[in-house]
């Protein structure tokens, strides 16, 4: 029996090998890495992120030391063309299913994928984090984005790659909640890159983008906070707050990539309808937007959903430091006043500024240092003391396989 076992993954992992030359090319729907095999092959991925929270001088929050992401995924191919994924997430104290979903690609303008996934709403939100040019999303993505979700989804992109597109059907809950009504959220976006085919290459790498998610909900809203990326409470409801009504958001981002050189906007638009406590009814609005670009010190070039890889990998015995990257983030989010005044405590305006700093030691080992510095228009309340800025200083180790 074990000689059988043997035999069978020597077999599994030599197929593997010699059908590297018909990977199919993934899309942006699918994050992270992409590992398949020919016909059956069930392939393996996965990585692990280590952060640290530091914050500076009279900051809202804790020094911390903490495992950000762990997470392990089983992905494959049935005879080529339909694949599959089981992926599981271990950083929140237990095992817990993130994504699980079957997909058929035999049309490739028109791809089917049901199951449980990460919805087609907004730049920064598909974008997996393993390969962010910043520890954590902005505030407003982070809070107000749709994220994964149940559902069934058909997504492609045209012959030339001018064109790539995503509509689906989701329950509309978050990650495995069981659905609560009979409405369903329809999430759909749309990509250009209108000089896809040009030889200029400031225009050849420049994409415009638009999402767009309607659909009727009941959530409970009760105790629910908007958090900073250390876990700082901005808006925190208070008791027995429900919302039963139309949740509407819309965004549009822009991504634009030249050499070692990359820019990222993205504006987000965030409306639920009906927010009840006691007799009091109300409109919760938000909205957000960011500016972002990065620059590779080291000459390497920025592609869309690309790993960087080092020129030279982190080698100090031949004097290879791997890759550095500098980047900067601008970002602002207002909320209803209607709303902080009434169900809930804390700002209706935060402005944030990220300043951050990359290593590439090779394409799967990576560290990150971030300076964050926030502003509330009100101040904020933690463990009842006042804040109305807060500076904190983050860095992560990751590392993926």
């Amino acid at each position: 029996m074990k000689q059988f076992i043997f035999h069978l993954a020597f077999y599994f992992i030599t197929v593997s090998v010699l059908a590297q030359d018909t990977i199919p090319r993934p899309s942006i729907y699918d994050e992270g890495y992409f590992f398949v095999g020919s016909d059956d092959v069930l392939k393996f991925k996965g990585y692990a992120q280590f952060d640290a929270y530091f914050p500076i001088g009279k900051s809202p929050g804790i020094s911390e030391f903490l495992i950000r992401r762990a997470r392990f995924v089983a992905t494959g191919f049935f005879q080529k063309k339909f694949r599959y994924m089981l992926y599981a997430r271990f950083d929140k104290g237990k095992p817990e299913l993130y994504e699980a979903f079957l997909e058929a690609r035999h049309i490739p303008f028109a791809k089917i994928r049901a199951g449980q996934f990460k919805v087609p709403f907004s730049l920064s939100n598909l974008q997996s984090s393993s390969q962010s040019d910043f520890i954590g999303r902005p505030f407003f993505i982070e809070n107000f984005s749709p994220s994964q979700d149940i559902g069934i989804m058909m997504f492609g992109e045209d012959g030339k790659h001018y064109m790539e597109y995503a509509v689906g059907l989701f329950n509309g809950r978050v990650l495995n909640k069981k659905e609560n009504n009979n409405g369903k959220q329809i999430i759909g976006r749309l990509v250009i890159a209108p000089f896809k085919t040009s030889k200029n290459i400031v225009l050849s790498n420049f994409y415009l983008g638009s999402s767009i998610s309607n659909g009727l909900q009941n959530n409970d809203y009760g105790f629910l906070s908007y958090n900073t990326n250390n876990d700082v409470p901005v808006i925190s409801f208070k008791d027995s707050v429900n919302q039963s009504g139309r949740i509407i958001a819309y965004n549009y981002d822009l991504e634009w990539y030249i050499k070692n050189f990359s820019a990222k906007a993205e504006y987000l638009h965030h409306k639920a309808a009906n927010l009840k406590r006691n007799t009091s009814n109300y409109n919760l609005i938000s909205k957000g937007y960011y500016i972002s670009a990065s620059y590779l010190l080291t000459g390497e070039n920025k592609k869309r959903n690309e790993v960087i890889k080092p020129k030279k990998e982190f080698d100090p015995k031949k004097g290879y430091w791997g890759a550095f990257e500098v980047a900067a983030r601008y970002e602002k989010t207002n909320i209803s006043n209607s709303i902080v005044n009434s169900l809930a405590k804390g700002t209706d305006e935060l402005t944030a500024i990220t300043l951050g700093t990359n290593w590439y030691l090779n394409d799967d080992v990576r560290a990150i240092l971030n300076y964050t510095f926030y502003q509330f228009k009100q101040p904020i309340v933690v463990n009842n003391l006042f804040f109305s800025k807060s500076n904190i200083l983050l860095l992560r180790i990751q590392y993926q396989f």
